[in-house]
């Protein structure tokens, strides 16, 4: 009778491993929904891939490389001054004084942040 219950152990760990292994792979053979943005990057949800899109536009003209009088314009309409730009991109805060002179446009920085703007899809 004893060697019937560990018979019986092992027969269930054989099924239950083979049950778990089965959904294992199972679920690692379904390719996950992943949405691309418009610069390659990836998401799993579209929501958080629009919201990135949304913010990406805003903001390019940051980093867009040439300093055509359209960026200019661009960061005079939002509000951001040049060398706060600067700062951002190379140049950092070097002291909590730079920083705090700052305050203003970063709140306009984070005004650029708001995705509550942002026009639904």
């Amino acid at each position: 009778m004893n060697s019937f219950y560990v018979g019986l152990v092992v027969l269930v760990g054989i099924v239950a491993t083979g049950l778990l292994l089965g959904v294992i792979f199972s679920k690692s053979a379904k390719p996950k929904d992943l949405f691309e943005a418009i610069d390659g990057t990836k998401f799993s949800r579209e929501k958080d891939c629009n919201e990135y899109e949304y913010l990406y536009e805003r903001l390019k003209f940051l980093y867009e490389e040439n300093s055509s009088s359209n960026q200019s314009k661009k960061n005079v309409s939002i509000g951001l001054s040049k060398t706060f730009v600067q700062q951002i991109k190379t140049d950092g805060f070097a002291n909590l004084n730079i920083l705090i002179s700052n305050k203003d446009q970063f709140k306009k920085l984070v005004e650029l942040f708001d995705v509550s703007e942002m026009p639904s899809k």
